[in-house]
């Protein structure tokens, strides 16, 4: 089965979701956090709400200095292709790009990386090419960066020819990190207590991004495009929830109350 998501990989005291920078870089779509000793961890989100893509552009780099340490990014396109991106506290940044499985090795990658991209291209950087004794030598530069201790040649066995979730967790253990146990979301975004909010949430979410590539383009013409009315509120609806996914924020209860009014102060026209 196909992935589109990201992970992202960074050492805190504070779970990673509410460290600040991280969902600014990528959304707040969250999976599940593997914890590892000295407090490693590997969050998993699945691609950004609409309204969400035109904002991630910081990558790694916001969350490499929030955290003081290094901190990996592992894009997954439906299991095609990895865009990799290493960031250090002092804001310098690396991208790695590997599709090797791919049948025809002439063939290059069909996504745009400047575009909706949690990992993105920085304007005027060309993506490297797909060199995996490269994508090794990078990571293990970024692993002795954080103080782990591992070889190139350890973390290419490891990769492999893998594009999807296996690329990552074999690349966390050949970094020697050991597991301590898996957090899941309390509640989600989509939950079923609120599920009808969600759903008038991620409308407003897909009309924000029209409006928002409508005014990149210049033509304002489309206006049934436009937010309808409560959509900053709807969409400020799926940040509260976002907040309570892991121990903070509002209760399931006081998110269903919030939901409620939200259905009966705007209700459908």
């Amino acid at each position: 089965m196909s992935f589109y998501g990201t992970y992202v990989l960074a050492r805190s005291a504070t779970l990673l979701p509410h460290v600040p920078g991280m969902r600014s870089a990528f959304g707040s779509r969250f999976i599940s956090i593997d914890r590892y000793q000295d407090r490693w961890q590997l969050v998993g989100l699945m691609t950004p709400m609409y309204h969400e893509s035109p904002t991630i552009n910081g990558g790694p780099v916001p969350l490499a200095t929030a955290t003081g340490t290094p901190v990996l990014a592992v894009e997954i396109k439906e299991s095609y292709c990895l865009q990799y991106g290493g960031a250090t506290p002092d804001g310098q940044l690396w991208l790695a790009h590997s599709a090797p499985a791919a049948a025809d090795r002439h063939k290059r990658c069909s996504f745009d990386h400047r575009v909706d991209a949690t990992v993105p291209v920085p304007v005027g950087v060309d993506l490297p090419s797909d060199d995996p004794a490269s994508l090794a030598d990078h990571l293990a530069g970024w692993a002795a960066e954080a103080g782990l201790d591992t070889s190139a040649q350890c973390i290419a066995e490891a990769l492999g020819t893998y594009t999807d979730e296996s690329a990552v967790y074999g690349l966390v253990q050949a970094l020697g990190l050991v597991p301590v146990d898996t957090v899941y979301p309390a509640v989600e975004l989509n939950d079923a207590d609120w599920h009808k909010c969600w759903q008038r949430a991620d409308n407003a979410s897909v009309r924000v991004l029209q409006e928002w590539n409508i005014r990149r383009t210049g033509d304002f013409e489309p206006l049934d495009h436009r937010p309808p009315a409560g959509a900053d509120e709807f969409i400020r609806f799926l940040d509260l929830v976002a907040d309570s996914m892991f121990g903070a924020g509002l209760t399931r209860a006081e998110l269903r109350a919030e939901a409620a009014r939200l259905l009966e102060t705007y209700p459908r026209p």
